[in-house]
């Protein structure tokens, strides 16, 4: 049955993209122990808050689209539980510790460079007290590793991300950042990237004056108040956008990092030369940047989150260096809530992989009537009968809220799950009553649909990746 289960999710891939190509690559952490574990603890419970329990990531061992797709030999809260117990068992007198697993991803971001695999983990540290439990540190790692043993050398890597996951909180502890919250049961299955709630500077407490050390300090709104500085803002009159701020220590205090500063109830992050204010907008923080002065920054962030500075600087600075000719072209950043790097906010998914939502508007429709999709509250395209809208959304979305306006007045609202690698397909009618149907489609009758798009059938076609 679960070899069963993965053979569909190839088939599934396949059915994604008829041009690429994919096979599976099965690992195992059997045997592995993490080396930093906390001390007076044993694991209690894994429990997996990413939309895929079984999917690991992929690689791209071969040139072209070609997937190679990335499975434990049991599914990712299977093989973590047993590796984690493994290295934390329980024993007399020890403390029972639950770990969520928020993200772990592996990908290749460049095709054909079978050194290069990244990986992304996220770990929440949750301790049940009495009848309770209390969530104390979300931790946020990121790795980049060249090696040419690839698939053998992941379980090691991925080991090892969990050590540097452990030794995050282990530090914020002994420095006193820490700050446990009640967790309750919705709470542990809960993803909190996408809750950005979960951080307390979210949360809607007030900032206090200091120094944001690091990410993790901004996000729990731990600033720093014993290190005294001065802020001399520089206002740009052409483009206010571009107004910065720069830090003014007493001679021999400096700290050596900084992510940033807040000052009253204004926060400015560190943006490689400068601070730039960060503002609110909807569920974003978002900032302004001179293009020229952050591409290697930006470019780093966007596509290798921060640990491929050098690759990303060397061979993918083109694209954001074309918007850097003028220099007073401000470019709109946002802040990534998994790693708090700014990311240009149309940025791609640097994972790459996504699903897929096939809708085609139905000959048959009232041909006088036409079909606005909006997904997310944003409008994509007009659909004419006989034509098709095909949208890429990234690994991230758990859903996709689609409303249907028909020209003739009709509306529908449509919230479609998603699933990596599968493609789901949707007939839409415009009916002459001026309601507005959808059906969703299976087996043969999604296979001739697929089968029958064409470039001139698809007008449109749409990435979404953000949230």
């Amino acid at each position: 049955m679960k070899h069963m289960k993965k053979m569909l999710l190839v088939v599934l891939l396949c059915s994604f993209c008829l041009f690429s190509h994919a096979e599976e690559f099965t690992l195992s952490m059997a045997g592995l122990k993490v080396s930093k574990a906390l001390p007076g603890y044993f694991i209690r419970d894994v429990v997996v808050s990413q939309r895929e329990d079984s999917c690991v990531g992929y690689l791209h061992p071969h040139s072209g689209r070609r997937y190679s797709i990335l499975f434990f030999e049991k599914s990712i809260r299977g093989e973590l539980k047993e590796f984690l117990a493994n290295s934390m068992p329980e024993k007399p007198g020890l403390l029972p510790l639950i770990i969520r697993v928020n993200r772990i991803f592996i990908y290749q971001p460049v095709e054909g460079v079978r050194e290069y695999t990244c990986l992304q983990l996220s770990l929440s540290f949750i301790f049940p007290v009495d009848k309770e439990m209390q969530e104390d540190f979300t931790a946020s790692v990121s790795l980049q590793e060249e090696r040419k043993h690839i698939p053998a050398s992941l379980p090691g890597i991925i080991a090892r991300a969990f050590d540097e996951a452990f030794s995050q909180y282990n530090s914020r502890k002994a420095a006193g950042l820490t700050l446990r919250a009640p967790c309750t049961r919705e709470h542990l299955d809960e993803n909190p990237f996408q809750k950005p709630g979960y951080f307390r500077f979210f949360a809607g407490k007030n900032p206090r004056k200091g120094l944001y050390r690091t990410w993790f300090d901004f996000r729990d709104n731990l600033p720093d108040t014993t290190t005294g500085f001065k802020a001399i803002h520089y206002y740009n009159q052409d483009n206010p956008r571009l107004s910065k701020a720069f830090l003014k220590f007493p001679k021999g205090v400096e700290p050596v990092e900084i992510w940033g500063f807040c000052e009253g109830d204004s926060v400015y992050v560190f943006g490689g030369r400068s601070f730039s204010l960060l503002e609110r907008e909807g569920d974003l923080f978002i900032t302004w940047s001179r293009s020229s002065e952050y591409t290697r920054d930006v470019v780093s962030a966007a596509i290798f989150g921060w640990f491929f500075a050098g690759l990303a600087g060397a061979s993918l600075t083109g694209g954001i260096a074309a918007l850097s000719s003028d220099p007073d072209q401000a470019e709109k950043l946002k802040l990534d809530l998994f790693n708090g790097k700014l990311l240009p906010v149309n940025a791609t998914d640097y994972t790459m992989i996504s699903s897929r939502v096939v809708f085609f508007l139905s000959k048959v429709s009232d041909p006088g009537a036409t079909l606005d999709v909006y997904v997310d509250g944003q409008k994509h395209c007009g659909l004419n009968p006989g034509t098709y809208l095909t949208l890429d959304l990234s690994c991230h979305h758990t859903l996709a809220a689609v409303k249907l306006v028909s020209s003739a007045g009709g509306e529908k609202m449509l919230n479609i799950p998603l699933q990596l690698f599968k493609t789901e397909v949707y007939l839409l009618k415009a009916n002459r009553n001026h309601s507005v149907s959808a059906d969703h489609l299976h087996d043969q009758m999604k296979k001739d649909i697929l089968w029958s798009r064409t470039r001139e059938k698809t007008p449109c076609r749409a990435e979404i990746f953000s949230r």
